[in-house]
């Protein structure tokens, strides 16, 4: 039998420079979108009824009243919210504006909380709906010689990260 006698192997994996400097940029891409927060949609989610498929509704439910099954005069619509009307004549619903109603709700019952939470993205509205719109804002970044926590500040839409923060 052997003693298990043999020799060792090591290997050594370098990243070509193209593919590190392409990695860079893609962080710092990465860094930049996430600046920029959630992005809402405020286009229709679901398509409203169309007046043909609300006439047809109505007449069900008529028919319905003429034979005693519902209440006469009753609107086959009731509890419908009003469709909005977005661009090219499509009807439909929206939950944009749930959301800024969920938005102001949260910053007026967690005002600390939502200061803090919208610190970390470009600011959110105008200057008349955002009261921090326009304070400055800065990109956390590590110091690689001192290991500190820095702020860069730059203009919004020029974000440009250190180049020796990689």
């Amino acid at each position: 039998m052997s003693g298990g006698k043999g020799g060792s192997q090591s290997s050594k994996v370098k990243i070509p420079s193209w593919a590190e400097q392409a990695m860079q940029q893609n962080l710092q891409k990465a860094n930049e979108f996430g600046q920029i927060g959630y992005m809402p949609y405020y286009g229709p989610d679901v398509a409203a009824f169309t007046p043909m498929q609300e006439m047809g509704m109505q007449s069900a439910y008529d028919a319905a009243a003429a034979y005693g099954l519902a209440p006469q005069g009753g609107d086959a619509m009731a509890g419908m919210p009003q469709a909005q009307e977005f661009a090219g004549g499509v009807r439909g619903y929206s939950s944009g504006d749930l959301f800024e109603q969920a938005r102001r709700e949260f910053e007026m019952r967690n005002p600390q909380q939502a200061a803090q939470y919208n610190k970390q993205f470009t600011p959110y509205g105008t200057p008349e709906t955002n009261p921090t719109y326009n304070q400055p804002q800065g990109i956390p970044y590590t110091d690689p010689v001192t290991g500190e926590t820095k702020y860069y500040n730059v203009p919004w839409g020029q974000m440009q990260l250190p180049t020796n923060s990689f």
